[in-house]
């Protein structure tokens, strides 16, 4: 990783976090391969392995990062043309406190960096994390209302999911870092 790269991005990286519901279970994140979106933008897969006690369910993203531009994506549609997956979460870095942007949902989505703070998760205390607030409106069964915890150079600290697609989504908790792996 380039030492001016806030969004860490590269292909073997991985994170491993806990997350709290109504039990303890784990989510490992790992970047497993790069492929091209239907508009052409060159993106990092990453994959999401969430262990709970009696099932594990694994899900993709998609993750441009162009200049100071990330945008996270839903598995693209193989056999659509040139149609755009759902757009999750979209960072625009540098962070810094009271900067907001939205996307073009008809409904609502705001994100907007709240503060910075320090937090302690289990991998250990982290100094000056961006505290921000991620908002979609609500729409027909479809909400979210996250709370994210976002490190320069180390990426998701902590999470607090709140989300609702006709029914709690998976991965709805508290995540916090376990542990971190950059292949250094």
């Amino acid at each position: 990783m380039q030492s001016n790269d806030n969004f860490p991005n590269k292909i073997g990286y991985q994170w491993v976090y806990k997350l709290t519901t109504n039990s303890i279970d784990t989510v490992k994140v790992e970047i497993v391969g790069q492929g091209t979106l239907p508009n052409g933008a060159s993106a990092k897969i990453w994959k999401y392995t969430y262990k709970y006690p009696f099932q594990t369910y694994i899900d993709t993203v998609w993750v441009s990062y162009i200049n100071s531009d990330v945008r996270i994506y839903d598995n693209p549609c193989l056999t659509c043309t040139n149609q755009m997956p759902f757009e999750r979460l979209h960072y625009i870095l540098p962070l810094s406190v009271g900067k907001a942007w939205f996307t073009n949902a008809a409904y609502g989505d705001t994100t907007k960096v709240l503060d910075r703070e320090d937090i302690s998760v289990p991998e250990g205390i982290f100094t000056n994390v961006f505290r921000l607030s991620k908002v979609r409106g609500y729409v027909t069964n479809f909400w979210t209302k996250d709370t994210i915890y976002f490190k320069e150079q180390i990426g998701l600290v902590k999470l607090s999911q709140n989300e609702f697609n006709l029914g709690p989504v998976i991965g709805n908790g508290i995540w916090e870092l376990i542990s971190h792996n950059f292949g250094h």
